[in-house]
């Protein structure tokens, strides 16, 4: 006879739901997992088998499929080899000794030395979620799409039969379509993930994916993204390719003329509402960033009196969200201006390797250096953590006020470097904006 499962999943849980004997048994088996629901229906299914029908006897060929929850034998002999892995599988459920292994198939002994409570890589995944609800979409279907594709190349195994060798064979895996920086940030995410798991308890392992880089920290930095240079900068205001998106694509130019006079990264631009825009109490326009890919990203920053003559027209216009982007397939608000900055970069006959809109942040960044701003200062504007414990705990944040009259000066030289004739301008912003 065929042991097909009787369950079944009702909400969810599932259920067990059998007849022995001519009576009707339905049980709950207390779980939302259906591999673990199928090895509480085994244990569960076993001991009725072993009150009910002690002499089961003609039996059909033996075969056991827990993906399917399928059971089956041939004859005694089969049957009792199959009892015994299941009597294996609830020994495992209850904590209690299993059967001598030598009794048991292995390919049944490997399958039931998984405790049916350690997750699956995707389910650890789905209880990260559950806890990091502050994910950008963007972010989630990164983790998404690279713990999936893990789980895939490992054919699935509890997270606590993954090794290190297991990653590094990934890591062999994506070698051959990636290039090292891709894979190292592959890496990291499976990482985070663990590291997660190690946090809550899911798993007392150490972290498989630890200490797995490919490139230095030195090797980061000589492969990132080049610097704008101050030249490159002007060529990218005067082209008529910028010149004509002024009246084709407003939001293009003002993320761009945004960046070059904040530093911020593109997806803190393309994100901004219009309730961030407040003036200091000494009188100064600032955004603040509330939502940024770190902590030291959630900032003040001061707003020169060019850009915000420059974005005034456009900006009193808005309600509530500034710019026209939307996160499109897991892709950042950011992902089409950085897609159309590649047109306006050619366009402006520049093909330095390495240039891409995040080499604008670069640039500003520079200047600060170049002008000699404090490494606090620069770090305060930029959004960058700063790992020293005299500025994190016997030093206060530097107000907006006095930030702005330190970097103000390097965004008077940069004006003038694409506007050269223009003066700085004195601007009356009371009523546009929030007050603080």
């Amino acid at each position: 006879m065929s042991l097909s499962l009787p369950i079944y999943k009702l909400g969810s849980s599932y259920y067990v739901h059998t007849r022995i004997g001519g009576r009707q048994i339905k049980r709950s088996l207390r779980t939302g997992f259906q591999r673990e629901a199928i090895m509480r229906a085994i244990a569960f299914m076993n001991s009725l088998n072993m009150i009910h029908r002690p002499n089961i006897s003609d039996l059909t060929p033996y075969e056991l499929d827990l993906s399917k929850g399928v059971l089956k034998a041939d004859g005694t002999e089969d049957h009792e080899r199959l009892m015994q892995a299941i009597q294996a599988m609830k020994a495992l459920h209850t904590g209690q000794g299993t059967t001598p292994a030598q009794n048991v198939p292995k390919a049944v002994l490997d399958a039931v030395q998984d405790d049916p409570n350690v997750l699956k890589l995707e389910e650890l995944l789905e209880k990260f979620f559950l806890l990091r609800k502050q994910l950008t979409q963007a972010t989630a279907i990164s983790y998404k799409n690279i713990i999936g594709e893990l789980s895939k190349f490992l054919k699935n195994p509890p997270i606590t039969k993954i090794t290190a060798s297991d990653i590094t064979r990934y890591q062999e895996h994506l070698a051959k379509s990636n290039v090292p920086r891709t894979i190292d940030n592959k890496i990291s995410t499976v990482r985070a993930l663990f590291n997660f798991a190690k946090k809550h308890g899911y798993t007392k392992q150490e972290n498989p994916a630890q200490d797995k880089a490919l490139m230095t920290k030195k090797q980061k930095l000589k492969d990132g993204f080049a610097i704008f240079d101050p030249d490159e900068i002007k060529a990218l205001i005067d082209c008529e390719y910028f010149k004509k998106q002024k009246k084709k694509d407003i939001d293009y130019v003002i993320s761009v003329m945004l960046c070059i006079f904040t530093g911020c990264r593109i997806g803190e631009i393309t994100n901004l509402k219009k309730n961030q825009f407040k003036i200091s109490e000494g009188g100064n326009t600032y955004i603040n960033i509330r939502d940024s890919k770190t902590m030291a990203g959630i900032r003040e920053i001061p707003l020169h009196p060019y850009i915000i003559e420059y974005m005034k027209d456009f900006l009193s216009k808005k309600t509530d969200k500034v710019f026209k982007y939307e996160e499109v397939d897991g892709k950042g608000a950011g992902n089409a201006v950085g897609k159309k900055f590649a047109t306006h970069k050619k366009a402006a006959r520049i093909d330095r390797d390495k240039l891409v809109f995040h080499s604008i942040r670069k640039f500003v960044n520079n200047e600060l250096v170049k002008n000699k701003i404090s490494l606090e200062h620069r770090c305060q504007l930029i959004g960058h953590e700063l790992d020293n414990v005299n500025v994190q705990v016997y030093s206060d944040k530097i107000d907006i006020d006095s930030l702005a009259e330190t970097v103000f000066p390097v965004f008077d030289k940069i004006q003038k470097l694409i506007e050269p004739k223009t003066d700085i301008i004195e601007i009356d912003f009371e009523g546009l904006i929030d007050p603080m």
